[in-house]
């Protein structure tokens, strides 16, 4: 493969965020030849989170990386997805698979924290890794990127790469449509891990939805994910740094809900870690400029509705580095290429995470719900 051919002009690389899209770019830069630096706002890898899913081309990613193994030995046991009732009673859903999985249709699960370690573990110690800095201004030319870093100073790179996340830094640093590039897909969700609250059996997900309103049970052995999800016609104005506000929020939207509601919103109450933000994709005229360019979600996020976000960041950092290697010298091109072979599956992902995903998970009205539970009875619904 192009990829793991080391390149005869080595280049001074920088990536923004020690992500699953910039320790896998990392990765790839480094077995290209390249010297590699990672910048990381945080003080160390950002963990918790939802489980990630391997599936088709990341498999074949992954067992170049030398990865695949490791991943396969921390994979979760298959997943049961239940649809409920108020009175806990199945609509219809999905069977956790059993037996040999066909590799043509191979899915697996592994937990977010594992494939951070594993990532890590291999470019640890060669790169240049640096927690607690950030990227304060960049200036692209012809020959270099100068960038000045939050500490005040100022080194050269031949291609900087963000990797940063949903909000990034180097996205509105660098792209004139960095604030027009969010789409709102129409909601906003909450999400805890909590140890195993005993809600619902494990290796079970279970969704109980009434108009504009959901909730979602992960149930695995030892931790349960607790999402609550509701329809807003535009976006809330919210400070997203006050998180008890965020908790006022989500109680003002399922106070007086059934099913499981109660118990979910009891953990809410509680302190602890969780994520709160509004549904929405990174849709961006173009993922490149100079000799920067855009990795994973700072680039294209697809939403968690998709729940391929960890896939698609392995593979567009894989995809990067097949085309950097294809074209020797030449980033503009390689930038293309990157951006005109990934960018259909991306867009067919976030089409799809849209229009179906949202309507099968968060129906935004009666007609909705009841569209979604007939598909349910009749066997048409898909995951």
């Amino acid at each position: 493969m192009p990829s793991e051919v080391c390149v005869s002009n080595p280049m001074r690389v920088l990536i923004s965020g020690a992500s699953f899209a910039g320790l896998a770019t990392a990765f790839w830069m480094t077995r290209l030849g390249h010297k590699v630096t990672i910048v990381e706002a945080a003080a160390g890898l950002r963990r918790g989170g939802t489980p990630v899913d391997i599936t088709g081309e990341t498999i074949d990613i992954l067992r170049r990386m030398g990865m695949l193994d490791a991943v396969l030995a921390k994979a979760l046991p298959p997943r049961g997805f239940d649809f409920k009732d108020e009175n806990d009673a199945t609509l219809g859903g999905f069977t956790a698979e059993t037996g040999e999985r066909d590799p043509a249709t191979a899915r697996y699960e592994i937990h977010r924290d594992d494939l951070l370690d594993i990532l890590f573990a291999a470019i640890d110690g060669a790169i240049d890794m640096r927690f607690q800095r950030s990227i304060r201004q960049l200036s692209d030319n012809a020959s270099a990127v100068t960038v000045t870093f939050d500490d005040g100073a100022q080194e050269q790179y031949a291609l900087v790469f963000g990797c940063d996340g949903n909000r990034s830094n180097t996205r509105a640093l660098a792209f004139d449509d960095a604030e027009t590039a969010s789409y709102f897909m129409g909601g906003y969700f909450y999400l805890r891990v909590v140890p195993e609250t005993g809600l619902l059996p494990g290796d079970t997900s279970q969704l109980f939805s009434v108009p504009g309103k959901s909730a979602m049970l992960n149930g695995y052995h030892d931790r349960t994910d607790i999402c609550l999800a509701f329809r807003a016609e535009r976006p809330i104005a919210y400070d997203f740094r006050d998180k008890a506000a965020q908790r006022r929020l989500i109680r003002e939207q399922f106070e007086g809900i059934g099913w499981k509601v109660p118990a979910m919103l009891a953990h809410v109450d509680t302190e602890g870690d969780f994520y709160f933000d509004q549904a929405n994709q990174i849709r961006m005229q173009t993922w490149s400029t100079g000799r920067i360019a855009l990795v994973g979600d700072a680039g294209y996020c697809v939403s968690p509705l998709a729940g391929m976000g960890g896939s698609i960041a392995l593979i567009g950092a894989a995809r990067l580095a097949d085309a950097l290697a294809q074209h020797p010298g030449d980033h503009a091109a390689a930038f293309q290429a990157y951006e005109t072979g990934l960018r259909p599956f991306v867009e067919a992902v976030q089409e799809r995470a849209a229009t179906n995903g949202m309507s099968m998970l968060f129906p935004a009205d009666e007609a909705e719900l009841a569209e979604r539970n007939r598909r349910l009875r009749d066997g048409t619904i898909d995951l």
